[in-house]
């Protein structure tokens, strides 16, 4: 027998993302030292280069992996291997001809970009190291979408977190020796060393992708004998050429590609107006908002770029055979997973925000806290508008995420615009409006779901329980954090009195969540049984009688 479809994606979903979770966890403890190198000002330089990168990577290959592993898995469910082959060949060809694309503009564009559009030339540099990355993640997103289209997401894992680890060790080691002896060296370059320092942090990028690269390329040839025998043994033949294959990936791929842009670009946009409004040197505050705000929130939101990952192959293969009513279940599963870690998520961030800001950076971190406080819904909206994206290109209505996003940010650019320019909101009415625009794409997206399948997402378990036990739970955290902090406050310094108070408080808050959650059937344990070692989660909760 094999495994259920609906635990299938989950138990994927869940490893790719606990490997999404330890990269995201390594990618901000990364920051903590790397903040402390090259300072708030190289920060903002660095994230600056990092964030032209990542829309160029975007429009050019960081979405292929769902494209790739929706046309590989609808091929491989019906049993036409040939046809499979020969679309993962056509999108090797695809993914490296639009990477090389990229590549190239980003490394003889990085003076327009940095310092034309986002007023900050001194990121140049970092720019065009960023540049070979580019390259290597579009072959590197086809061997990803190639394994996760036959349902399997430990090596696209397994390869997040080898890419991180060498990225971290290489961009820190890097920014250290340029921020140290980079004024030195390159005395004629006239680069401060806050440049130099951001520089040295974008070279490790390409290292952790090249190494991610030649992991999958290894993994690829041990795995390539049995996928020929099938190859071999497909008696349908192949009913479309090269050219179909080609036409196929540009009608999957492109789609997504423009909504993972288009839904991406807010970041640059909104650095673009800040940059007009503000008439003094903003690195450093901009250092804030991405290297300590974003960089926070962005780690539970992995489990949702996750189940995006492995829910997408699981639709489209049930779109591919009629069943409707097995999509809705998947996505009323997948949705549901999603609130119940992100909306606690939101809640913990809220109340907890600055001393986590506290626990992991030094120095000042009172408009960190600010922003968390203020902006942790983003956290929220951020993972169910990146799941319901892709739950709409499973469906294969391609271009209705990208409409979606179109209007949504024709929404938030003015609201963005009126919170600078109308109520002078500075650096919070852009960490306001970050909130908003994944908002009205939820919105948008729900619209969508309803009128194409006839789904309405179930309220009690999904939203209003969670909702309720996290409200509980964060009253709870607040509470005992307080109490804890003013217990240590004769005996300890400010730093250690914090991480006293806030360590047992997630603890016993995590805690009291998931107990919360089994109490109130908001989770039952059949939920517990799709998850990894659910039969083990299912005798627990019994032995605590969370559940009958």
């Amino acid at each position: 027998m094999g495994r259920p479809a609906h635990k299938d994606f989950v138990v994927q979903g869940s490893v790719l993302a606990a490997a999404g979770i330890i990269s995201r966890i390594i990618g901000l403890l990364y920051k903590v030292p790397l903040v402390s190198i090259i300072g708030e000002a190289g920060t903002g330089v660095f994230n600056t280069a990092y964030n032209i990168y990542s829309i160029l990577l975007l429009i050019s290959s960081y979405s292929l992996p769902m494209a790739v592993s929706k046309m590989i898995s609808a091929k491989v469910s019906g049993g036409h291997y040939r046809e499979a082959k020969q679309i993962f060949r056509v999108s090797l060809l695809f993914g490296f001809g639009i990477a090389l694309a990229a590549a190239l503009l980003m490394y003889f564009g990085a003076d327009l970009f940095a310092g034309t559009v986002m007023n900050m030339p001194g990121a140049a540099l970092a720019v065009r190291l960023l540049a070979p990355a580019v390259l290597i993640m579009g072959v590197l997103g086809v061997l990803r979408g190639f394994f996760q289209g036959h349902g399997n997401m430990v090596p696209t894992a397994v390869s997040q977190i080898i890419e991180q680890v060498l990225h971290v060790v290489i961009s820190l080691l890097a920014a250290y020796f340029l921020f140290t002896r980079g004024p030195e060296i390159f005395a004629g370059s006239r680069l401060p060393a806050e440049d130099l320092g951001a520089a040295g942090a974008a070279s490790g990028t390409a290292a952790g992708a090249l190494a991610a690269f030649l992991f999958l390329l290894w993994l690829y040839f041990r795995i390539r004998g049995p996928f020929e025998k099938r190859v071999r043994r497909d008696t349908t033949g192949l009913t479309e050429t090269a050219g179909d294959a080609l036409v196929l990936t540009l009608r999957t791929a492109l789609p997504i590609l423009i909504s993972a842009a288009v839904y991406n670009l807010i970041t640059i946009l909104d650095q673009a107006m800040f940059a007009r409004y503000v008439t003094e040197d903003y690195s450093a505050v901009w250092g804030v908002y991405t290297g300590k705000y974003t960089v926070l929130y962005n780690v539970p939101v992995a489990i949702a770029s996750a189940l995006s990952a492995s829910v997408l192959p699981q639709i489209s293969a049930a779109m591919a055979r009629g069943e409707k009513k097995t999509a809705r279940a998947h996505i009323e599963r997948a949705v549901r997973f999603t609130l119940i870690i992100a909306l606690p998520c939101t809640v913990a961030f809220a109340v907890l925000g600055r001393p986590c800001m506290d626990l992991l950076f030094s120095g000042n971190n009172e408009l960190a806290g600010t922003m968390m406080t203020v902006g942790s819904t983003a956290l929220l909206f951020f993972s169910l508008s990146t799941l319901t994206n892709a739950i709409l290109q499973g469906t294969g209505h391609f271009w209705v995420p990208i409409r979606n996003c179109a209007l949504a940010l024709a929404l938030h650019l003015p609201l963005l615009a009126l919170s600078l320019w109308g109520f002078q909101g500075g650096i919070l009415a852009v960490v306001i409006q970050n909130c908003q625009f994944p908002l009205f794409v939820c919105i948008f997206n729900a619209i969508s779901l309803r009128r194409i399948l006839g789904y309405r997402q179930e309220l009690l378990r999904s939203w209003i329980l969670p909702a309720a036990v996290s409200g509980l739970m964060g009253l709870g955290a607040w509470l005992l954090y307080t109490l804890l902090y003013r217990l240590f406050a004769p005996i300890a310094s400010l730093k250690i009195r914090n991480l006293a108070a806030l360590l047992p408080t997630v603890l016993v808050s995590i805690a009291l969540y998931f107990a919360g959650l089994l109490l109130s059937g908001a989770v039952r344990s059949s939920d517990l049984e799709a998850m990894p070692k659910g039969a083990s989660l299912v005798r627990l909760a019994q032995k605590l009688h969370l559940i009958r």
